[in-house]
């Protein structure tokens, strides 16, 4: 109980100028037994905060509400109510819902399709394609429904009057860069050959139940995220991407051996290695060297040491270690830490 409490403590602080609604409800669920109980049915690995929240605003985006928890959402409301007044009914919500909110711990993953993470993504991908002068064939890791594998679709404006990526995109991605400017950001993205997404439970856009679901993870105040879930739900649809189930360190091999010689293998993945064993983490490393070995490849990440954006390759079976930026973690801005030639 004392883990479950310094769990909840810590995402108190996360949330902090992001969410006062869940900074309130996490705070307060940190001294609550019944509660931390509650929320200690999250299956293993699960970022438990997270999950319990997700759980509550699902079964009220599906209009399951009788004591008037929906008044202090955003996404339900158009003038939520005090988040500091919202705690009792949230405990009242998620007890007396308590038979619909365990199967939701027990089974649903958190798999956040943060659509503007891409913002800092997309000078790292830029980057690649100076470093290798070859199209980029994409693997992302922990995909969900793939929407970060577009990345090349979407426009990005990060201030200055220019925008870069895809021009006229229906997704328009704002984002501050702090500190100096990347020197390697195109106009015009780096051509991308292949793309293959991998997630122990892919979520399909086209289905109700799984957009539901991804729109439940959005923070109540995000409504901008849940536009950008939207338009990347559309973008999907005309764009559609290779997703596959299972396993990424087993099914790893395999579809990286299954990428073009004449590109460059990009594995990624964000805000997931968290949910990796220790194992699972020393199994990917194993995995890129040996890969590494044949082939040039990138693997971009955060949250395998730490939360800054990481870049490390393979060139003629050497590896290279970069830190890339720091960055927010819903991509609202970052700071780009690469020494460029």
């Amino acid at each position: 109980m004392a883990k479950a409490a310094k769990t909840f403590r810590a995402f108190t602080e996360e949330c902090k100028g992001s969410s006062r609604l869940y900074e309130r409800l996490s705070a307060a669920v940190a001294g609550d037994p019944e509660m931390l109980a509650l929320a200690s049915h999250a299956r293993p690995g699960q970022p438990v905060p997270n999950l319990l929240f997700a759980a509550a605003h699902y079964l009220l985006l599906q209009g399951k509400d009788r004591c008037g928890l929906a008044g202090f959402y955003r996404t339900l409301t158009d003038q939520p109510g005090e988040p500091g007044e919202a705690y009792p009914f949230f405990r009242r919500f998620c007890l007396e819902n308590a038979g619909e909110i365990l199967p939701l711990l027990q089974t649903k993953l958190v798999q956040t399709n943060e659509v503007r993470r891409c913002a800092y993504l997309y000078p790292a991908f830029c980057w690649a394609y100076a470093r290798f002068g070859k199209p980029l064939a994409l693997l992302e890791l922990g995909t969900s429904a793939g929407l970060q594998l577009l990345w090349d679709e979407y426009g990005y404006d990060y201030g200055g009057g220019a925008v870069y990526g895809k021009a006229g995109s229906a997704m328009l991605l704002k984002s501050d860069i702090r500190g100096k400017r990347p020197n390697c950001l195109l106009i015009n993205p780096p051509p991308v050959k292949a793309r293959i997404g991998v997630d122990l439970h892919v979520n399909d856009l086209r289905d109700p139940e799984d957009r539901l679901w991804l729109s439940a993870l959005i923070w109540p105040e995000h409504t901008e995220r849940l536009e950008h879930l939207k338009r990347g739900a559309s973008l999907l649809n005309e764009h559609p991407v290779d997703l596959r189930e299972g396993h990424a360190m087993r099914l790893l091999p395999e579809l990286a051996a299954g990428m073009p010689d004449d590109a460059v293998l990009c594995v990624f993945h964000t805000h997931v290695a968290n949910q990796f064993s220790a194992g699972d983490k020393a199994e990917l490393r194993e995995h890129l060297r040996m890969i590494g070995k044949r082939r040039s490849l990138v693997h971009l990440y955060n949250n395998m040491e730490d939360g800054r954006l990481h870049l490390d390759y393979y060139l003629d079976g050497k590896e290279y270690r970069n830190i890339m930026a720091e960055t927010d973690g819903h991509g609202r801005w970052f700071h780009w830490l690469l020494e460029e030639e």
